[in-house]
């Protein structure tokens, strides 16, 4: 009974997918659909979401996303729409995070980037200028790189150039409302599809910590972020630029030595042994 219940309980929390809302297109030809993924992180996490675009009963796409929300579910207050002749617009928006814009092109393709709006009125952007403005379509909404992402983005490069299949034209990030919502795709095929997706700074504040994810395709060719496997985490040293692999597959690994002494895991140890 105990199996159960914390089965259950674990399914309600992580994966459970419940329909928020839909929006058809005004022609009735194409539909998108809002989910809810699981239950926020407690006690205040990020809200998990997905979107999928529909035409008749096939399904074009899925994507997933989080909305910051200081703890609160996904509602229908948590999306805008308009509808275009090649794709749907979609910001989507949370009290803790900038607007996120997302075009589902009805080929299948996904466009995403982070918005410096915070439902629709414009922010303080890193030039320090403040203008307080609606937004309605894409080419109204602006962009600009946030803190940090410039070395976040440093650190994709890097593994990219050492591990993706692909040439270095086509290094792209998609970045989400918040950091660990950016990835960047090293190889693609029909069946599976490798991915690294940033996940934090390191205690001893010299590396950026990726995550690269394995993830099997469904027939239809499209693939979900929360199904991806651990293939190998990676700490990028800012001050060398050197990416280190850690042979992780889970993060209570200990991973391999050169990993442990760039990100501090073998300081903290011995200061442990110490009794520091």
């Amino acid at each position: 009974m105990t199996v159960v219940l914390l089965g259950s309980f674990l399914y309600e929390t992580n994966f459970k997918v419940t329909v928020i809302d839909t929006a058809p297109s005004p022609d009735q030809e194409y539909e998108v659909i809002l989910q809810a993924v699981g239950e926020p992180g407690w006690p205040f996490g990020s809200a998990p979401g997905r979107l999928v675009l529909k035409k008749d009963k096939t399904i074009l796409s899925k994507t997933d996303f989080e909305i910051a929300n200081d703890g609160g579910s996904i509602g229908k207050h948590s999306w805008n729409i308009t509808w275009h002749d090649d794709n749907v617009e979609i910001v989507l928006t949370g009290e803790e995070q900038y607007d996120e814009l997302l075009l589902l092109y009805y080929d299948g393709q996904v466009e995403r980037r982070r918005l410096t709006t915070h439902y629709g009125v414009e922010k303080e952007s890193t030039s320090g200028h403040v203008v307080e403005r609606e937004t309605d379509t894409a080419e109204d909404l602006g962009y600009e790189l946030f803190p940090g992402e410039q070395q976040i983005t440093a650190g994709y490069q890097a593994i990219y150039a050492l591990h993706s299949d692909r040439p270095m034209n086509d290094f792209a990030v998609e970045y989400g409302a918040s950091e660990s919502s950016s990835r960047c795709v090293l190889s693609e095929n029909n069946s599976t599809v490798d991915y690294i997706v940033y996940n934090r700074r390191t205690k001893n504040g010299k590396c950026g910590l990726y995550v690269r994810y394995q993830n099997e395709k469904n027939s239809d060719g499209t693939w979900s972020d929360i199904d991806g496997e651990i293939v190998e985490i990676y700490a990028y040293v800012d001050e060398s630029g050197d990416v280190v692999s850690s042979g992780k597959t889970r993060w209570e690994d200990n991973g391999s030595e050169v990993y442990q002494e760039a990100t501090g895991k073998n300081n903290i140890r011995m200061a442990y042994r110490m009794g520091r």
